[in-house]
């Protein structure tokens, strides 16, 4: 599969490659095929016959051949195109496609005298990578840094930080990993390194605050682990205290003021703030009436916190700093204040993902405490307008334009009313996490507010019917229509004023994802949703995966979806193969990917007579599942000057906006 390097008449080239492709797995050049021997054999027949009288067939040929990591071939037919054709963005693949094969010299041959308008960012990554390979560190660092200049991208800042950290250079080393988590805190490999790097200079605190995301992120990892727990001991058990009583004395401190319930006639919803916890902590800046056992009822102080807990037969409730019950009670727990928030302890967001966060949240409205399962469940009940002041801002930047926020309400009321009792079976509405719509209670803001207010009520129709108001960060430029089955209103197509389909052949795939195409959601300040990397050297290999890259096998993409999003594809090593299959379970297993619209590039390495895997490097676009509403280009619409329904007509095919209530 890696080398047919004789030199052998075209028409046989072709046959043997023809061959072996037809004998392997699935079949990745068009998103939209399905996959299949039969098809694959039509396809690639296609391309042959295409190829005698259209050179930009052997284009296709090539991408599809360096998809598959057959470099070699790749190399034969950019090079049959390039003997007719001086195309500069054909070079830079080919020099891509020797470095990727482990041909650094021959890659640098042409990687250097290249110069192309766009692409710059692109070539001098590569150089960086070739020059690091040819162990010129000196110019590798040049390059990267080159490489950032022109556009920041992960891949050169992550190199720089393990550059200088294996080096020994930890102060540069963190200053580049830090870089790395402000651009794409996805990297989540950055915390570790960034973590051991303040471990290696003797600052603690820093190494603490990093490690322990780290550890979250691999709660498994051997190594990880271990300089946690270097770290709590350098640390001592004084600081862990001191921190525990700061933290205390803060929340002691916190009073928040009463505020006004919206009137009208509005829906409530019941929304999941705290779930699986055998103790749960709370105050208001009112008194609390607490209901329970159905008819009884107990009176709590103002500004004072108090901890529920569980015990066999109900819960113990008492201050939150003293060991004393003050009464035991059996749940339900209905906990009311009336005009004054609850502050509410401990609230974990995003669980294993890079943005997992534990915040202490303010809540409008009133609590429940039920029991599940020998848990505890704290549900905050309060109408469906007062819950979207705490959805939008943890789903658009509140500093967007007004007619974005605007459609970000319809959008999200609309979700409220079509997936009302999502999770009814558990007691309560919706969660507060990504599974329904993110939720962090009266974490406010007055352009947010405005936004909700404007549209009270307002919801999206089609045919009569609620829509799935489905939407996500950054489309990278193309709008899906197939990751929740389909809907007439959901439609393919490109991401600008255009909003043609999406279609690639094989080569615009492979430079789709390289580029940076005109799109709504392309000119955002996040330039690291749009288009993201990912590398892997051996190192990171083996604490990610937990096998040593040289064991990798195969990745092998059997289906792509609409947009390049990729459907299932396997993964073998020498001990197994994985086959996955469904967006989730695709990013989650590449360490929790941004999307599931990338490809891969498998770097060989030249180990004695052997050629072996040595970097992993990822290129991918768009943050979500693609679908609906692309937060980031409404942003941007927005800004152009279009008002909300028109920004939500353009992400939702001929539906209505109508009013509920």
């Amino acid at each position: 599969m890696r080398d047919i390097s004789s030199k052998v008449p075209l028409s046989n080239i072709i046959l043997v490659i023809f061959a072996a492709v037809c004998s392997c797995g699935g079949y990745r050049a068009f998103p939209q095929e399905p996959s299949g021997s039969k098809k694959h054999n039509f396809i690639i027949e296609r391309y042959i016959k295409e190829a005698e009288h259209d050179k930009r067939a052997y284009l296709d040929l090539a991408s599809f051949m360096k998809e598959r990591m057959m470099y070699t071939e790749s190399a034969r037919y950019l090079k049959y195109y390039l003997s007719t054709n001086n195309d500069k963005k054909v070079k830079l693949l080919l020099g891509e496609v020797y470095y990727l094969n482990g041909e650094s010299k021959k890659a640098l041959s042409i990687l250097k005298n290249l110069n192309i308008r766009g692409s710059e960012y692109e070539i001098y990554l590569y150089l960086g990578l070739v020059y690091e390979e040819l162990n010129n560190i000196t110019l590798a660092v040049k390059y990267y840094t080159k490489s950032i200049n022109f556009r920041k991208n992960s891949i050169s800042l992550y190199r720089l930080g393990k550059i200088f950290y294996n080096k020994g250079g930890y102060r540069k080393a963190a200053i580049f990993f830090k870089k790395l988590i402000d651009y794409d805190a996805s990297n989540r490999l950055a915390d570790y390194y960034l973590g051991d790097s303040y471990l290696k200079q003797g600052n603690f605190s820093k190494a603490y605050k990093y490690l322990l995301k780290a550890s979250r992120f691999y709660p498994e990892n051997a190594l990880i682990a271990n300089r946690l727990s270097i770290v709590k001991k350098r640390l001592g058990k004084s600081y862990f205290l001191a921190k525990k009583k700061k933290l205390l004395e803060r929340r002691k401190k916190i009073e928040l003021a009463a505020y006004k319930p919206l009137g009208g006639n509005i829906p409530s919803v019941r929304v999941a703030v705290l779930e699986k916890e055998k103790s749960v902590s709370f105050k208001s800046s009112g008194r609390i009436i607490v209901e329970y056992n159905g008819n009884k009822s107990i009176e709590l102080k103002s500004n004072t916190l108090y901890t529920v807990k569980m015990k066999e037969e109900g819960v113990a409730l008492k201050r939150y700093d003293s060991d004393k019950t003050i009464a035991f009670l059996k749940c339900p727990l209905v906990l009311k204040s009336s005009a004054h928030p609850f502050y509410v302890l401990g609230a974990v967001y995003g669980k294993g993902s890079f943005w997992q966060s534990t915040l202490d949240l303010s809540l409008r409205g009133g609590l429940e405490i039920i029991r599940r399962e020998n848990y505890l469940t704290v549900i905050n009940v309060l109408n469906a307008e007062e819950y979207l002041y705490g959805v939008l801002p943890a789903e658009i930047y509140p500093s967007s334009d007004p007619e974005a926020l605007k459609a970000q309400a319809v959008a999200a009321r609309t979700l409220i009313f079509k997936n009302l009792g999502r999770h009814k079976k558990d007691g309560f509405d919706f969660c507060s996490g990504v599974h329904c719509q993110v939720y962090k209670g009266m974490k406010e803001y007055a352009s947010i507010n405005k936004a909700v207010d404007a549209t009270r009520g307002e919801v999206m129709v089609y045919d009569g019917g609620l829509i799935e108001a489905f939407y996500h960060s950054n489309c990278g430029g193309c709008l899906r229509s197939d990751a929740f089955g389909k809907r007439d209103y959901l439609v393919n197509k490109l991401d600008n004023k255009n909003g043609s389909m999406f279609n690639p052949s094989p080569w615009h795939l492979e430079r789709w994802f390289k580029s940076y195409p005109e799109s709504f959601c392309s000119p955002v300040k996040r330039r690291s949703n749009f288009r993201w990397q990912r590398v892997y050297d051996a190192e990171d290999f083996l604490i990610v995966y937990g096998v040593p890259v040289e064991e990798l096998v195969d990745i092998d993409v059997f289906k792509r979806g609409e947009c390049a999003h990729i459907k299932s594809l396997a993964v073998e090593t020498a001990l197994k193969k994985t086959v996955l299959t469904g967006d989730l379970k695709i990013r989650r297993f590449f360490d929790n990917l941004k999307s599931s619209a990338f490809i891969v590039e498998v770097k060989y390495t030249k180990d004695g007579k052997s050629i072996v895997p040595g970097l992993i490097l990822l290129w991918g676009a768009g943050f979500g599942h693609g679908e609906g509403m692309c937060q980031q280009g409404a942003a941007a619409m927005a800004k152009d000057g279009y008002n909300y329904k028109e920004i939500l007509k353009h992400y939702y095919n001929n539906i209505g906006i109508e009013k509920l209530y």
